[in-house]
């Protein structure tokens, strides 16, 4: 069976939408806080989509805003999900611009949308050829549990502190309730973080939404690399 790809660009990761061949627009909505388009075309010869931008329940949307890119993907018969964003890193050997692959999460927002229906949305034979590709390309790529919070406001020293001693190793405002939707609606999922800032309870820097953009754009040519590499290997796997 041939595989369809969708792929879900967290901030700062917008660019790899230039890199997609014989684009072609399904969808846009420029008004919303942050921009979506949803674009059609070929990555290594392979058809793909791009969903870049998404929205967050701290903007105000419901569960049908927040799932309109997954209700798409759905509609679109994407099989295979790459769903990535910008997050703060906690695991201390965590660095700026590293990739975590996502194994595990922390539910801190579950009432607001639908309940998991699985125990385990995260194939281990599907993560465990994510870290083949990468070893095989000579890519560093963490692995790590990832928390979403509601957001809008970035963590104080207190909550660093508490995320720390339950294994955090990232945490960020999106992902799972896009993740389990689309579990719930059958779709394979691959989880991508891009590690934009670290967070200790020690630190007297301020964050703030440039900084992680910049740093995504930093760690853009790794992530390019590891997506169109993923695309290349998983082309014909479902």
């Amino acid at each position: 069976m041939k595989t369809r790809i969708g792929i879900v660009l967290g901030s700062g990761l917008h660019s790899f939408s230039d890199e997609i061949v014989s684009p072609g627009k399904i969808y846009e909505d420029s008004d919303s806080f942050h921009s979506i388009q949803v674009l059609k075309g070929k990555i290594s010869n392979n058809e793909v989509v791009i969903f870049s931008g998404r929205r967050h329940y701290y903007e105000g949307y419901d569960n049908d805003d927040i799932f309109q890119n997954i209700n798409f993907a759905k509609d679109l018969g994407i099989n295979l999900l790459i769903l990535t964003n910008a997050a703060g890193g906690i695991n201390r050997r965590f660095r700026v611009s590293d990739i975590m692959l996502i194994t595990s999460h922390y539910n801190f927002i579950k009432n607001r949308f639908t309940e998991n229906v699985m125990t385990d949305y995260y194939d281990k034979t599907l993560n465990a050829r994510i870290k083949n590709t990468a070893l095989r390309n000579k890519m560093i790529l963490r692995t790590g549990s990832y928390c979403c919070l509601s957001g809008p406001m970035y963590e104080t020293k207190s909550e660093i502190r508490y995320l720390a001693k339950y294994g955090i190793d990232a945490v960020g405002m999106s992902t799972v309730p896009e993740m389990i939707h689309a579990g719930n609606s059958g779709i394979k999922i691959i989880a991508l973080s891009c590690i934009t800032n670290l967070l200790s309870e020690n630190s007297t820097g301020i964050t703030d939404h440039k900084e992680v953009v910049e740093a995504g754009k930093n760690s853009y040519q790794t992530f390019s690399s590891l997506i169109k590499n993923i695309v290349s290997d998983f082309s014909d796997k479902f």
